[in-house]
């Protein structure tokens, strides 16, 4: 058995209510076989052993109740539907991964307690190279991919939680942040009970094609566009301003840049009442260099130390029911902080396997009104656009900054959004 560390934010914080779990799903060229998926999945677990564990309580000498990841010989779950398997249950087999196959398509469900998208990512690739070679070609390249019978750094073991701590760090002043437009409280749309994916392609070539002429990135450049187009709705408002929260990966400034666990954290970019008027390509500096500030070293290194210590104050209660309670008020706080998120892992890079995918996307459970997700494989760049609004008016009014661009966005498709469960 081991304490969980850095990992503890998602465990106290997730409930029937809050399942913090993603779901990544990719479609193929042609229907899957199951029998073939079974063995590929079955193939992959073995390559990741720190994956495959089941999520304990426990208690230390003092009597202190702690979450723990233990072994967990039981195989990895294949769901035959589209309906996720419920995490940390029988249906599971207790584990913190599940899969689902349909028709050509194949999703991973994860807890984010257990690994974020890059750690995904890493199953993934090999997931899908064990199955293609199996499906399509069985000489096919494993450059880049991570496969059973690997010697397993124990790099991606590493948890920076059990690291020492820094003595020297000199983090860079940020600015104070404005108050950000609440959408559960300030939308223009009225708000569903639900919410709704729309899944969005757009040509990488195109995308790139912008991005590459300008000093922006795909994530930053998504970023301000939507920040744009909700400061257009809002226009009447002048004590707020449209706020995204960036995702981010905290591996390379941690120094650990093959850890398996969970180090994703975020940077607040707020589009200030100063730069509303400012040309766009003004703004796209500015944001740029609000991700630099935020993501420099010392200042992500600061930030995983100052949520770890907040972990430990929260330690303090006795027993885990004591410390779900401490996280309740914990949405309010939270999506009091931003506007709206946006997360993009980076290129799939699925190495030889990538020619039989069509499409890619990741939906994953949201704390705001307004979640985007961004992925790409196989030519596209595809935006979950994850929305509890009543009316398309954000997403037209994003629409719109893109067409002005030159980039052309096209729905997929749209349904309510499906993420796995979690039984903690």
């Amino acid at each position: 058995m081991k304490q969980i560390i850095s990992e503890r934010f998602y465990t106290y914080w997730a409930d029937s209510q809050h399942s913090w779990t993603v779901r990544f799903i990719t479609t193929l060229c042609d229907d899957i076989d199951r029998g073939m998926l079974q063995e590929a999945v079955a193939a992959t677990q073995q390559r990741y052993p720190y994956y495959s564990v089941r999520l304990r309580k426990t208690a230390d000498a003092e009597g202190r109740e702690h979450y723990a990841l233990d072994e967990n010989p039981l195989p990895w779950v294949v769901m035959p539907s589209r309906q996720p398997a419920c995490l940390v249950s029988p249906e599971s087999n207790h584990h913190l991964l599940a899969f689902a196959c349909w028709d050509n398509c194949i999703a991973i469900d994860f807890f984010h307690a257990l690994t974020d998208g890059t750690g995904g990512y890493n199953v993934l690739r090999t997931l899908l190279y064990e199955y293609c070679r199996r499906r399509y070609d069985s000489g096919l390249s494993r450059e880049g991919v991570r496969i059973a019978g690997d010697i397993i750094s124990p790099e991606e073991w590493m948890d920076p939680g059990s690291m020492p701590r820094p003595q020297n760090l000199s983090p860079l002043p940020v600015p104070p942040m404005p108050r950000p437009i609440n959408l559960n409280k300030e939308a223009v749309a009225p708000l569903s009970d639900t919410t709704e994916t729309v899944c969005i392609e757009i040509d990488e070539q195109q995308m790139m094609k912008y991005v590459s002429g300008e000093d922006t990135s795909p994530a930053t450049l998504v970023s301000l566009l939507t920040a744009r187009a909700i400061a257009r709705l809002h226009g009447d408002t002048t004590d707020a301003v449209p706020m995204t929260t960036l995702a981010i990966n905290q591996r390379p400034a941690l120094g650990v840049p093959q850890s398996s666990h969970t180090l994703a954290a975020s940077l607040r970019l707020p589009l200030n009442s100063e730069m509303k008027d400012m040309p766009l390509d003004m703004q796209q500096t500015i944001f740029r260099g609000m991700v630099v500030l935020q993501s420099n070293t010392d200042n992500v290194a600061s930030t995983f130390w100052q949520m770890r210590d907040g972990m430990d104050q929260l330690d303090r209660i006795p027993t885990l029911a004591g410390r779900h309670q401490a996280m309740v008020g914990a949405d309010g706080r939270a999506s009091g902080a931003g506007t709206f998120v946006v997360s993009y892992v980076g290129k799939g890079r699925f190495g030889a396997a990538e020619r039989y995918i069509t499409h890619f996307c990741t939906e994953v459970w949201p704390l705001y009104p307004l979640t985007i997700e961004m992925s790409a494989a196989g030519g596209k760049f595809c935006i979950s656009w994850m929305q509890r609004f009543s009316t398309d008016v954000y997403l037209e009014a994003l629409f719109d900054e893109m067409h002005q661009l030159g980039i052309t966005p096209t729905i997929v498709w749209r349904r309510p959004l499906l993420v796995a469960s979690v039984a903690i």
